[in-house]
Order: structure tokens, then C-alpha cells, then sequence
């Protein structure tokens, strides 16, 4: 009951006083960026914003790990792993929408840490790719959603296996309003031994990611239902695990 009061006050403060800045999980951010609703400002200051994700990672994420983060938005679970791991060069973030990169620059600066920052999408191949930009950050991405509000245009894309290949992470964090459904089937993840995903049944439906899932089980990696929260699911490799495998493209049948 003191959790639910303390953030409607919270709320209230951000009503009456409007700050420019409020910290969440122990990370600032900038409240006046243009891209914020007002519902993403309230998320924020009641520390529900990205709260499923930041859960796992605040269980898992150890200072040894390297990270890849696709679908960066305003930077909060770049700038957390950059300050649990104590060194944002190990993080190597990935955020295709031009529109936030002014905020992510000014939310790395009030924290004091610098990730491998990208303003880039990532797809199967290197190259260039259509997005969907949409009036909320929050549901733009390669497939968008049905909106009046969503712009197309053409922005570049770095290849999936080239970037694990390129930066060997060992913890995965993907974010890309379905995308997932299109860059894991396929992908070689030897490196990765953790991954933490939000999915997005409401875009691409529960076939493709039921799909996607049996695939990384298929690959060596257990999912933790007691991890798992909302929409977001958490993947570790199993120690028994002979070796990684490349997660098999929907339709193929095993060896």
C-alpha cells in the first residue's frame, strides 16, 4: 500500500512541478524530451517504465558479461548495464529511430556513461531497411503497428550475425516490436548466453513466436518461466548443452 501511495505522489509531483529530470531504477532521464507522452513520463516517475525488463536484468546481468541491446529507445537498460557492468564499452546498443538519438546522447551524459552507441536498425542482412515511424517511439520498428500516425521511410540496418559475430556478447537484449521473429531463426548464437526478449504477439501473433522460442530451446537454452514477466521472457543456456547451434529457419526439420 506504501508502494502504490508513494508513486501516485510521485505522479503528482510530476503534475504540479513538472521536473525536467527524474531518476527510476537509479538512472536519470530526461522527462522534457519532445518524444515523451505524458504516459511515458508517468511509466517513468512510477517506475514502471521498462520495469519487466530491468526486473531480470537486475537478477542476471553480472559485471562479466558483454552485452548486445537492439531496440535502445531512451536508453534506460543501456545506461543500467553500462553501470552494473562498469564499463560502457562492453555495451553495444542499437537504435534505428533518428528521433531519439538527441535523447539517448542526453541521458548517457546525465549518468555519466558512454555505451557503443549505434543509430542503426538491425535485420538479417547489412544494408538499408524500410521502418515504421511511428507518433510513439514505443511502437515503431521494421513491421510497425497498424496506425494513421506511422511514417515509412528507409533507414540502415546492420547484419545480425555480423554484429554477434563483431562484439561476441554474452547477454542478449532484444526490444525490436517483433523483428525478433525475423533475426533469430537462423542466427548462429554460440557466443550468447543469456537472453532477455520482449515479444510482441499483438504484431507478428503466438506462432511465429512459439516458433522462435522452441527454436532457441532447440539451440540450448532453458526459458525461466519464473523469470518471465508481462510480455517479457528470460533465456540462459543449460550447462548441459553440447555445444550452441544455429537456431533452425521455421520449417526445417532437424538432423
Amino acid at each position: 500500500m506504501l508502494s502504490a501511495l508513494a508513486r501516485e505522489l510521485r505522479v503528482m509531483t510530476l503534475r504540479f512541478r513538472r521536473p525536467e529530470v527524474a531518476e527510476t531504477h537509479g538512472v536519470k532521464l530526461w522527462l522534457a524530451a519532445p518524444v515523451l507522452r505524458k504516459g511515458h513520463r508517468r511509466q517513468i516517475v512510477r517506475h514502471d517504465y521498462e520495469e519487466a525488463e530491468l526486473s531480470i536484468l537486475d537478477a542476471t546481468l553480472t559485471p562479466e558479461d558483454s552485452v548486445l541491446e537492439l531496440g535502445a529507445g531512451i536508453g534506460l537498460t543501456s545506461i543500467f548495464c553500462a553501470r552494473r557492468i562498469g564499463d560502457g564499452a562492453k555495451v553495444h546498443a542499437l537504435e534505428a529511430n533518428p528521433a531519439l538519438v538527441p535523447v539517448l546522447e542526453r541521458n548517457f551524459a546525465l549518468n555519466g556513461v558512454r555505451p557503443d552507441f549505434h543509430n542503426m536498425a538491425a535485420a538479417k542482412e547489412t544494408g538499408e531497411v524500410e521502418f515504421a515511424l511511428d507518433r510513439s517511439y514505443t511502437s515503431s520498428g521494421i513491421h510497425g503497428r497498424p496506425s494513421e500516425t506511422v511514417e515509412r521511410v528507409r533507414l540502415p540496418a546492420a547484419g545480425f550475425q555480423d554484429l554477434l559475430d563483431r562484439y561476441r556478447p554474452s547477454y542478449l537484449i532484444m526490444d525490436i516490436e517483433g523483428g525478433e521473429v525475423d533475426l533469430l531463426p537462423g542466427a548462429d548464437l554460440t557466443c550468447v548466453q543469456k537472453i532477455c526478449l520482449e515479444v510482441h504477439p499483438e504484431i507478428v501473433g503466438d506462432a511465429a513466436i512459439s516458433g522462435v522460442v522452441r527454436g532457441l530451446m532447440e539451440a540450448g537454452f532453458l526459458l525461466h518461466f519464473s523469470r518471465n514477466r508481462k510480455n517479457v521472457i528470460y533465456m540462459e543456456r543449460s550447462p548441459a548443452a553440447a555445444g550452441a547451434r544455429p537456431i533452425k529457419q521455421p520449417g526445417t526439420r532437424g538432423a
